[in-house]
């Protein structure tokens, strides 16, 4: 099967079909602001669960591709901030549960942000992998952001710091588990190479310098909303 074909193996940076992801992303964010008030009960039904479902098919396609050499990775345990985002997420859409909105969106925006710029692919067009990667992380970004625009979510600074702090603390746990594991979730024991030069001059310090980017990073997700939310208390 094409999908499925070793001859798509080598994805290039920021070439047509990394850009033409990003456009898809951009555009779906721009449509979800132009119809955030003619999406109906029915139609948001509909969308948050088809989002919902297909994220984890795609998951799960992934994980049985992955395992068709019969090979267990631990880089497929779900302890990445991405695949905790994509399955909290999913399950936020599910059930409109807005607390756990208010915990999982800074992970989910920065994760996603964070891997469709970085791109850490080996896969390009029209392979399952480029379609399962592009797809899953612009889906649990749009998913979020439609949550906060369509249904109306709160999210305040407050949120910010709690989300922050669990982060900070699942990174703590999370950087002995690599070890132990001989795993990288969170970047924890290296960064993708596109971004290595950003931190080199902190040698081994590095990891701090990573994480206060992510927490900086949270505070520039939140500017917008906090925009958002001053027009609304107007």
């Amino acid at each position: 099967m094409f999908l499925f074909d070793e001859q798509y193996l080598g994805f290039e940076f920021m070439g047509i079909h990394h850009l033409s992801a990003l456009l898809f992303v951009v555009v779906s964010i721009v449509l979800i602001f132009i119809f955030k008030e003619k999406i109906g009960p029915k139609a948001d039904l509909i969308i948050r669960r088809t989002i919902a479902v297909l994220m984890v098919l795609m998951e799960w396609t992934f994980y049985a591709w992955s395992l068709r050499g019969g090979v267990f990775q631990t880089s497929l345990l779900p302890f990445g901030v991405c695949a905790v985002s994509m399955y909290v997420t999913s399950y936020t859409l599910w059930t409109k549960n807005e607390k756990v909105f208010q915990f999982i969106f800074p992970w989910a925006v920065a994760g996603a942000l964070i891997s469709l710029s970085v791109a850490d692919l080996s896969y390009t067009f029209p392979h399952f992998r480029f379609f399962h990667y592009f797809g899953n992380h612009s889906l649990f970004l749009l998913g979020n952001i439609y949550m906060l625009v369509v249904l109306k979510f709160k999210f305040t600074y407050k949120h910010l710091l709690i989300s922050t702090l669990y982060l900070l603390i699942y990174a703590i746990i999370m950087y002995p588990i690599n070890f132990l594991l001989d795993s990288n979730h969170l970047f924890l024991r290296e960064v993708p190479h596109e971004v290595e030069p950003m931190y080199a001059f902190l040698g081994s310090f590095w990891v701090l310098g990573f994480m206060f980017s992510i927490a900086l990073l949270f505070q520039v997700i939140y500017v917008p909303i906090y925009i958002m939310n001053r027009r609304k208390a107007r």
